[in-house]
Formats: structure tokens, C-alpha cells, sequence
């Protein structure tokens, strides 16, 4: 019973805290892409501050040396909302990929195309996969770090999915290395629930997959990466 109101509590503190400092923060969104995705990066660590003191779940990062600086993609396996607020306050210049119809919520739609985000048509076929690798590589470009989720959805702990193939598209069209990120959010953030088990989410960063594989390899490597390093399939992992 506590910890359902724990986790409430939380539920009511993240969404006002969308409300407010997307409200009284929004004159910063006429500054442009940088100034707004600045705003988001101190709303993502405010969040992760606020769970860790309302529902008591906190996180440890392994190979902060390996968060890229510069241009690259970041590729992570998707377990729950925490892994798209905690990259977006760990990278240096974060770039989501999200489905198009995000951009319809208010206030979330709004700071979400000013920041330089990348929404996706997901019934635009071939077309739209183009458009995003274009997009994608004027971000690497730029120096900014794609963040993607290439199971294409959440996955429970401990079981596993495989990688869509339009990450391959946008690590051949960049020409930018790829950081697998591993961790094991959804024990602690359940979804679809939304329901919080207090305790520690381990976020793993490992080396890059350099640049120059063709996609058939890349996948398996990615695939590989990740799923020996994701702490709730690897044995011994704490829980």
C-alpha cells in the first residue's frame, strides 16, 4: 500500500512538473533548438531527482566514459519511460526519435519539435525511413547524439525482442558510431502499469560499434552487445 502510494505520489509530481515548467518556461522555446532542449535536460534531472526521493528508485551508470561527445548514435533497449528521461539528462546534446503523433500532447508536442527532435511517420513507409536518415544525419552532423530504441517497443525484463531494421538505416546513413546502452529499468519501472519498486536501475554504456559495417552485421552486433550486457539477463545481475 505505501509503495502504490509512493508511486502515485510520484505520477503527481511528474505531471506537474511537465505542466508548470512547460508553461512558465515556454517564452525559451523562442530562443530556439538549444535553449529548449536545455529546459528538457533540467526537467529530465529534476525527475530522476524527484523519484528517487518520492519512490525510492535511484540508478548507477557503468562506462560514463563511453557517453559519446560528438556525434554518434546511442542505442538502447526499452523497458519503460525512465530510459527516455534519463538518456535525455546523461547525453550531452540529445536527439529523440518518436513517433509523429507525440507531437499531438499538448505541451509535450510543443518543447518536443522546438528541442530538434526527430518525429517519425510510422505509416509513411520507405519515404519516411529516408526522411529520418536525412534528419538523423544533419543531427551527427551537427554534433548531437541520436538516441533510439531499436526493438521499436517495451520489452518486460528478461525478455527479448528483435531489432528493427531502421536503426541499421540511420547508422548507414550517418556514417557516425553507434553506443549500445544496456539497463534494467523496467524492474523498477513497471509498464504498463506505471507502478515503482524502490531500488536501483543499472544503466550500461559500452564502447562504440564503430562506423563501416554493412546492416546484417550491425544488427548482430548491436543485438549482441546489448543483450550480454542488459543486468536482468545477465547472471548474477542484482535485482
Amino acid at each position: 500500500m505505501m509503495q502504490r502510494i509512493r508511486s502515485t505520489a510520484f505520477t503527481v509530481f511528474l505531471i506537474g512538473l511537465v505542466v508548470v515548467m512547460g508553461v512558465a518556461l515556454s517564452p525559451m522555446m523562442l530562443f530556439g533548438k538549444n535553449p529548449s532542449r536545455a529546459v528538457i535536460q533540467y526537467w529530465a534531472r529534476l525527475t530522476l531527482g524527484g523519484l528517487k526521493r518520492i519512490a525510492g528508485v535511484s540508478y548507477r551508470i557503468e562506462g560514463a566514459e563511453n557517453i559519446p561527445v560528438s556525434g554518434a548514435l546511442i542505442a538502447a533497449n526499452h523497458q519503460s519511460m525512465w530510459e527516455t528521461i534519463a538518456l535525455y539528462a546523461l547525453t550531452p546534446k540529445p536527439v529523440m526519435i518518436f513517433k509523429k503523433e507525440l507531437l499531438q500532447i499538448p505541451i509535450y508536442g510543443w518543447w518536443a519539435a522546438r528541442s530538434g527532435n526527430i518525429a517519425v511517420d510510422r505509416k509513411g513507409g520507405a519515404k519516411a525511413l529516408r526522411d529520418m536518415s536525412r534528419a538523423a544525419k544533419d543531427r551527427t552532423g551537427a554534433g548531437e547524439q541520436i538516441v533510439i530504441f531499436p526493438e521499436g517497443t517495451r520489452m518486460q525484463p528478461g525478455q527479448k525482442a528483435p531489432l528493427q531494421p531502421g536503426v541499421a538505416g540511420v547508422y548507414a546513413a550517418t556514417g557516425a558510431p553507434c553506443t549500445p546502452v544496456a539497463h534494467d529499468s523496467g524492474r523498477h519501472w513497471r509498464h504498463p502499469s506505471g507502478g515503482k519498486t524502490p531500488g536501483v536501475i543499472t544503466i550500461r554504456f559500452l564502447p562504440p560499434i564503430e562506423p563501416g559495417l554493412d546492416r546484417r552485421a550491425f544488427l548482430r552486433e548491436l543485438k549482441a552487445r546489448i543483450e550480454s550486457a542488459r543486468p536482468d539477463l545477465v547472471e548474477g545481475s542484482s535485482t
